[in-house]
């Protein structure tokens, strides 16, 4: 939380959060969200995001990349409830990304499916 000099407070949230990867390497999904309130009012709406922070591990020292689906991560193992929680209608964000991780979670759903039968 920050206070700002006119007396507005600025929250930010985490929402959801997962990993996606392996012991040493991986990538942390998270959503977000920021509020802005003066006196217990609202004075802007919320505003949501998804990041995508890449994690290494290698000689001795752990290594990180954040970035947002602003800037079309090439990585969609991204929940897809995370989608759901911040509405391109509502927040913003990339709708060429998001197509590419729905694509997928269909790919692997499809995988799944062919290794059952």
């Amino acid at each position: 939380m920050r206070s700002l000099p006119d007396g507005q407070v600025v929250q930010t949230t985490c929402l959801a959060h997962c990993y996606r990867g392996a012991s040493f390497s991986g990538v942390l999904w998270a959503v977000w969200e920021r509020t802005f309130t003066s006196d217990g009012e609202a004075v802007e709406p919320p505003h949501r995001w998804i990041t995508c922070d890449l994690l290494r591990y290698q000689r001795d020292a752990w290594g990180y990349k954040d970035m947002d689906e602003s800037v079309h991560p090439y990585f969609y193992s991204c929940p897809q409830k995370y989608l759901a929680l911040v509405p391109l209608d509502v927040y913003g964000g990339n709708a060429e990304w998001r197509e590419i991780v729905q694509q997928h979670h269909e790919r692997r759903r499809l995988k799944r499916q062919a290794n059952i039968c």
